[in-house]
């Protein structure tokens, strides 16, 4: 294969790689549309009637930009229990945060699969974990 042309399989390799990598990297792009859906989808029968249990009033502060995008500090996550304490996906800064306890719901969960975290900021506002067959 000395100064020869490349294998066809080889060609089809790396083409595949291509795609591959492209599908990766546009992936958090579909979450992020996915996750603005998703609010939209609880925050009238759910998130708007969720009180923070450590202070009272709402878990859920949906509000709008001057643009015209409802931004929504409600949405489904990732959960997981590390050590006795529960742990959720921040999506919007990319990190796990541990939950306080005090900021666990007891409410009906719209989508047992999931969390939902309500956060502000860096803050957890309410949690309620998925449904752990319990």
């Amino acid at each position: 294969m000395l100064g020869g042309s490349l294998p066809q399989g080889f060609i089809m390799r790396i083409g595949l790689c291509g795609v591959l990598s492209v599908v990766i990297l546009s992936g958090p792009t579909v979450t992020v549309a996915q996750s603005n859906a998703h609010h939209h989808e609880f925050h009238a029968d759910y998130y708007q009637t969720w009180q923070r249990p450590d202070v009272g009033g709402s878990c859920c502060n949906a509000r709008t930009t001057s643009d015209g995008q409802e931004v929504g500090d409600c949405e489904p996550t990732l959960a997981e229990v590390r050590g006795g304490h529960w742990f959720a996906w921040l999506r919007h800064q990319r990190r796990w945060v541990e939950v306080p306890d005090d900021l666990i719901l007891h409410e009906v969960n719209p989508s047992p699969e999931n969390g939902h975290l309500c956060w502000a900021f860096e803050r957890v506002l309410c949690f309620l974990p998925p449904h752990t067959g319990g």
